[in-house]
């Protein structure tokens, strides 16, 4: 995926949203564990092992998370940033963290497809050959990422994939459009 800068004349672009109920009951359930964990903190009948590891490991782990999850979201909605913007020739994916957009171009892509890991539903980016050799010689490319790709690789037969859970759009109408995108370039 490569960072781009969008122009205004994008905005034909098919725009889909993460679903903010579904984002913010994950928050809200992952707070609710959060005060469990405060709950084993104060319970006097449990052993210092398990107020470490289930009180202030799991207060702080899914504390944090949850308000995590719960702000992002707000804070796409009320900015309506879109997470996918699929165009006539590529397809960007917002960064949470980077605050920007990573492009994928149809035309170093063979396919997309569904993949499923543990709960995570995901679209698969099955790249040309010619582009996963090139992404893996290329000097942005930390030796780090590269061991991440290599991985993808080996469990799912892609080096990068697209989380599809949570969306405005149902994974298997934006799988289709994506597939008719590539047969169109």
């Amino acid at each position: 995926m490569n960072r781009q800068n969008r122009t205004p004349n994008d905005a034909e672009g098919i725009r889909v949203y993460q679903n903010l109920w579904k984002n913010l009951l994950l928050g809200i359930c992952s707070l609710l564990f959060a005060i469990m964990g405060i709950f084993i903190i104060a319970d006097d009948n449990c052993r210092m092992v398990t107020k470490i590891i289930g009180g202030w490991l799991g207060s702080i782990f899914f504390g944090v998370g949850g308000l995590a999850i719960c702000i992002m979201s707000l804070y796409n909605y009320l900015r309506r940033i879109p997470y996918l913007v699929i165009y006539k020739d590529r397809i960007e994916v917002y960064v949470q963290f980077k605050a920007s957009y990573d492009t994928v171009y149809f035309k170093d892509v063979q396919k997309f497809r569904l993949i499923t890991i543990g709960a995570s539903k995901q679209i698969a980016i099955d790249y040309r050959p010619s582009y996963i050799v090139q992404r893996m010689k290329s000097h942005t490319t930390s030796n780090f990422i590269q061991k991440i790709m290599r991985f993808n690789l080996n469990k799912t037969g892609a080096i990068e994939s697209i989380l599809a859970s949570n969306l405005s759009m149902k994974r298997t109408d934006i799988l289709r459009i994506l597939n008719e995108h590539i047969r169109m370039t």
